[in-house]
């Protein structure tokens, strides 16, 4: 031992050469560099032991192989790290650096380098031979920060979707005179590969009838993408300089609403350092946001913070002595942003429509073109482009928005139109909302001829738009407005409203809202008002507006009790005057699980009225017909495999129950994300078996998916066995089901269960010397108990006995 701790060489460096750190440990035996080395590396390595180009402690040219125990800033990482000592330097490979915290990345080390801790700017390092301990000394400036990233959601399956067709309606009713009938439609067949819709009107009256189409097309959604592409009817995609338009024909566009853990727009990453590992809390504007724990060491929070416009983020973490550190940094976030890197687009082809509304079928023959693109550069700095043409018109343009730091958001635009609407258009633009006031002015002058698509169809472009809208919100839930609306065509007169608006909430029952507005293109266009709404109990609301406009009075009072989403009675009664036209009002509405009806009887200046409205849905899907109320989005059928009166739950929440069919509609479920749909077994008959009894649901866009819950009777009883001089089988004696092919055991009392039982059955029991069969018939109890069968006689093996 004496000769062995003489191989030993300890070396102290200088204090100022902190660098490595201190201790350089040296075994020069072969002995001891063989059981040290193949033991860390048969226990953390293993099979990478044998690409290390040494096998040894040390090669013939001095150089050792450690493995440490890592700590970093005082704090043990619980990590073993692989390094190499070279005449008392430690030299270590650049994925280790990396793991144990280094931010190679920024210091430029390539993952395949092996790089020696001396050079690394400000790290200093201790190593104590006699614990194997490396101890670090990062500062925060080398270290990788430790991200912490709550916007994305979790991870939910891909959206799915059945086969099915859903009908939704509203028919009207209404007496005028001569009596008038109209029902609207929105049909829609929905598969895995997309969604065929059509929508329209039918009206019946004693002039005559007929039917008027509105909207047909074919979709299908990419959530990958994410995409949608349309064939059929579409309205284009618009900038806030551009104008939407309808046609027929095709459509491709980005489609973010199919990813709803995509942030669309930028994210302010809020930075800190933790001394100790510690919990860390996120307040916006004094709210509270979010909690989490980091590890010692500077740390990035991507999280959405609840605001758009200006406020003040605040990170309160613990220092080395328990104290809260407090850290403000002041955010300014703006959704019409799009985050660096990230694309939107939409482009269309076909043919302008034309009439719609009155006409079915009335399409430009000249095919026509539209495209847009917007894209995030950087944080501050979101570009903008669009190009349409059809026959004698090609527009073009670009845009920008510009985020001015903490100053608010600056945008601008300008557009060309070539061929028979020649001309320019160029838009600026400026926001700002701050906790104390909100400012938002937008201008937009077009000169010469200029035109795009909708121009071309008759609707001209204006010659100016203007918009300003300031709002100065006060304490205790107090705003006062000012807003200016100014708007010129090319030919024709010009609008030029202001208005002023002032609103005091007592609470978050009433409020009272004062308002005036002024036309100052034309003359005695003016009004003021006031009203003050009252919230009440049970769904029930007051609401009083008095006021005058262009010179003639003006007053409104109706009191509404809607109905409970979960069904029930609702009403309303409504009287006032319009100018010279006095009017009352009063309905009366149920809403229940398969639709809503209203009726209603209006009395405006002398001529009386009366209308009905029923609404609703018919879905078919897995051979049943359901009613329902609107389905407008994603929805689910729940199948429990012909199991009447099974309670249904949608997050935890009673749907209802299902059918005779064992089926029940759940509408409103939100696509392309995780619905949690789930049964209560309490409700199934003591004799049913149920695999699972919750299911997540994902459904596509206007699609709906079967939720399959699978129920089997459970067919099974509980028989006693007796020899033939009606003694009990012994306990113990083991039974086996012919049919089913199961094995179980004798109870006491001869008692045994057997499941999976057919109409005729087949016991054979072995115990010992004993070896007998017993044959029953079973049929399934009404009443679907759990039978007790017997007790039986266990005959011979060569037969049995029934």
């Amino acid at each position: 031992m004496d000769r062995l701790v003489s191989c030993l060489h300890f070396e102290t460096l200088p204090a100022g050469h902190l660098r490595g750190g201190i201790y350089a440990w040296r075994a020069q035996t072969r002995l001891f560099r063989a059981l040290t080395l193949s033991a860390g590396i048969m226990l953390f390595y293993g099979a990478r032991a044998q690409s290390l180009p040494l096998t040894a402690g040390m090669d013939p040219d001095g150089i050792h192989n450690l493995i440490l125990e890592v700590n970093v800033n005082g704090q043990p990482t619980g990590l073993l790290g692989h390094f190499r000592d070279v005449d008392g330097r430690l030299w270590v490979d650049a994925r280790e650096l990396a793991s144990i915290g280094v931010n190679t990345q920024r210091l430029g080390i390539p993952d395949t380098a092996e790089v020696s801790l001396d050079v690394i700017p400000d790290l200093h390092y201790a190593y104590d031979a006699g614990r194997q301990v490396l101890t670090l000394d990062i500062p925060d400036s080398v270290r990788k920060p430790y991200t912490f990233d709550n916007r994305s959601l979790q991870a939910t399956m891909p959206a799915s979707a059945s086969r099915g067709f859903v009908l939704n309606y509203d028919a009207f009713a209404q007496t005028t005179g001569a009596q008038q009938f109209a029902l609207y439609n929105d049909s829609r067949y929905f598969d895995p590969s997309g969604v065929l819709n059509n929508t329209g009107i039918a009206y019946l009256s004693a002039r005559g009838q007929r039917y008027m189409r509105y909207d047909t097309s074919w979709g299908h959604s990419n959530p990958a993408g994410p995409s949608t592409i349309q064939f059929g009817d579409t309205i284009s995609s618009a900038l806030a300089w551009t104008r939407a338009i309808r046609l027929g024909g095709l459509q491709w566009k980005s489609d973010f609403a199919l990813r709803p853990d995509l942030v669309t727009f930028p994210v302010p990453a809020l930075t800190g350092s933790a001394v100790v590992p510690s919990a860390v809390e996120l307040y916006v504007n004094n709210v509270h946001q979010f909690t989490g724990t980091v590890p010692s060491g500077p740390f990035v929070l991507n999280t959405v913070p609840g605001i758009t416009g200006a406020g003040q983020a605040s990170l309160v973490t613990h220092d080395a002595l328990g104290r809260l550190v407090t850290t403000s940094v002041p955010l300014y976030v703006d959704t019409r942003l799009l985050a660096p890197g990230l694309s939107s687009y939409s482009v269309e082809a076909g043919f302008l429509r034309r009439n719609y509304g009155s006409a079915s079928f009335d399409y430009d023959p000249r095919p026509a073109f539209s495209g847009s693109l917007r894209r995030g550069l950087t944080d501050s700095l979101t570009v903008e482009g669009h190009a349409e043409a059809t026959s004698g018109v090609v527009n073009a343009g670009a845009g920008a928005l510009l985020r001015l730091g903490m100053s608010g958001v600056l945008n601008g635009s300008l557009s060309a139109s070539s061929g028979h609407l020649p001309g320019t258009q160029l838009g600026v633009g400026y926001q700002l909302i701050e906790p104390a006031f909100s400012i938002n002015a937008q201008t937009i002058r077009s000169f010469g001829s200029y035109g795009d698509l909708a121009s071309r169809d008759g609707a001209p472009v204006a010659a100016a738009t203007d918009q300003i809208t300031i709002a100065l919100p006060f304490r205790r839930q107090q705003t006062l407005a000012v807003n200016y609306i100014g708007y010129r065509l090319q030919q024709g007169p010009a609008s030029k409203i202001g208005s002023l608006s002032y609103t005091f909430n007592f609470g978050t029952s009433v409020s009272l809202n004062l308002s005036t507005y002024r036309d100052f293109g034309q003359h005695n266009a003016s009004g003021a008002f006031v009203s003050i709404n009252f919230g009440m109990d049970h769904h029930t609301s007051v609401n009083t507006t008095a006021g005058r406009q262009d010179g003639l009075p003006d007053y409104n009072v109706d009191v509404i009790r809607a109905p409970d989403y979960d069904g029930g009675w609702g009403w309303g009664v409504q009287m006032g005057n319009t100018g010279t036209a006095p009017y009352q009002q009063a309905q009366l509405e149920y809403l229940g699980s398969i639709g809503e009806i209203t009726t209603a009887a209006q009395n405006v200046g002398r001529r009386r009225s009366a209308s009905l409205d029923a609404s609703g849905a018919l879905v078919l899907m897995d051979g049943s017909v359901q009613g329902s109320r609107h389905v407008y989005d994603g929805f689910a059928m729940v199948s429990t495999d012909g199991f009447a009166g099974i309670p249904v739950l949608h997050d935890n929440r009673l749907i209802g129950t299902t059918d005779r069919s064992g089926h029940l509609l759940v509408p409103d479920l939100n696509a392309y994300e995780s619905n949690q749909i789930s049964i209560d077994s309490m409700g199934l008959p003591a004799d049913a078996r149920v695999g699972l009894t919750s299911l997540q649901i994902v459904p596509q866009a206007q699609s709906g998916v079967l939720a399959h819950f699978e129920v089997a009777r459970y067919r099974a009883a509980s028989v006693i066995l007796q020899t033939p001089d009606g003694r009990p089988l012994p306990p113990g004696a083991r039974v086996h089901h012919v049919e089913s092919g199961k094995d179980t055991i004798v109870g006491y009392d001869g008692m045994t269960f057997i499941e999976e039982l057919r109409n005729q059955n087949h016991l054979v029991v072995q115990n010992g010397s004993l070896n007998c069969t017993a044959v029953f018939d079973y049929r399934h109890p009404v009443d679907a108990s759990l039978p007790t069968i017997g007790p039986l006689p266990c005959g011979s093996a060569q037969g049995g006995v029934r």
